[in-house]
């Protein structure tokens, strides 16, 4: 079985040949067929989300341990854990 090859012209004959009620789904599968070719590869989306998580993670990071607030010695201590229970 051989493939069937189309250029342009061929395509557009093929579209005067459709009824008017598959225009609209036609419409729609062009549309999805340019949002697919307009987003980044699954590559370069997967090394964009990568840089972009390491730079949030160090970013939160740095959050975290400047309003980190340490613990008392006492707090820690065996007396200031079980100071409730003799």
């Amino acid at each position: 079985m051989t493939t069937p090859t189309y250029n342009k012209d061929k395509i557009i004959k093929c579209l005067e040949k459709l009824p008017q009620e598959s225009l609209l789904e036609l419409a729609q599968f062009i549309e999805y067929l340019q949002d697919k070719n307009q987003r980044p590869s699954q590559e370069n989306r997967e090394q964009i989300t990568l840089e972009q998580s390491e730079q949030l993670t160090e970013e939160l990071l740095a959050e975290i341990v400047d309003n980190l607030s340490s613990l008392s010695d006492y707090a820690v201590s065996r007396a200031g854990i079980y100071e409730e229970h003799p």
